[in-house]
């Protein structure tokens, strides 16, 4: 999980911070958290990289995170569910942030047990938290078992490693969303290993032909120059 924290108090910021670290069990991928206390600086980012949740202070000096939220509504294609973490706490205000899209909204001082348990459902919602149950995820005629990391089409084993397994179920869980080759890095390889852009790149192209991402068989995995990459679903018509 990805997530961008904006608060112009430092000392908020790292409170925020660490509330967030304690979500995910011992189980679990540790999340990358980012944290801003500029919002210009969190725009620059959402511009060239992909975050799976904000969470947004509203007042600050340059740029509001009620600005933000409201540029992620008008500019991004796929905007990642956004948690106003605020002390404005007026009814207008409220208001005000839900109509312009915000998934939740938290009043300052915020009680760090009800900040996780409202991250969670936002993030449930979204289908972006898995449930404690094992998935099994059908695309057309792929078949997704988290249980045993493989992939089936049409009930023939298709033979993938365990991280090209996560970096399709990955691609899957998010189509017509844009991920950013940062976002994938960050989640599939360790920091000694991102030394050139090449191993994203092979992984891409395996999975392109292990999995046939082509229109004929309903996909389409699409090189985003300078951002990344983005997989769509197309019709027949379409291919």
């Amino acid at each position: 999980m990805r997530v961008a924290i904006l608060d112009d108090e430092p000392a908020e910021l790292r409170r925020v911070e660490q509330t967030l670290r304690q979500i995910p069990s011992a189980s679990e991928q540790p999340w990358t958290l980012h944290c801003f206390e500029r919002g210009e600086d969190l725009l620059r980012q959402l511009r060239r990289e992909t975050f799976d949740l904000l969470v947004l202070d509203w007042q600050l000096p340059d740029l509001s995170g009620l600005a933000i939220l409201r540029w992620t509504r008008e500019h991004m294609e796929a905007p990642p569910p956004v948690i106003m973490l605020t002390s404005r706490d007026g009814e207008s205000d409220i208001v005000q942030a839900l109509n312009s899209g915000a998934d939740d909204y938290v009043s300052k001082p915020f009680r760090p047990n009800e900040l996780k348990a409202r991250v969670s459902a936002v993030l449930r919602r979204h289908g972006l938290q898995k449930s404690a149950a094992t998935e099994v995820l059908i695309f057309n005629d792929l078949t997704f078992d988290d249980a045993e990391l493989t992939v089936t089409r049409a009930g023939s084993p298709i033979n993938l490693t365990e991280r090209e397994y996560r970096l399709a179920r990955c691609l899957f869980a998010n189509l017509a969303r844009p991920l950013s080759r940062e976002y994938l890095y960050e989640r599939f390889w360790t920091h000694e290993e991102m030394v050139s852009s090449r191993p994203l790149d092979t992984h891409i192209y395996r999975l392109r032909n292990k999995l046939g991402l082509t229109p004929e068989r309903g996909w389409q995995l699409l090189t985003i120059y300078g951002y990344g990459y983005r997989l769509e679903s197309v019709s027949a018509a379409t291919a």
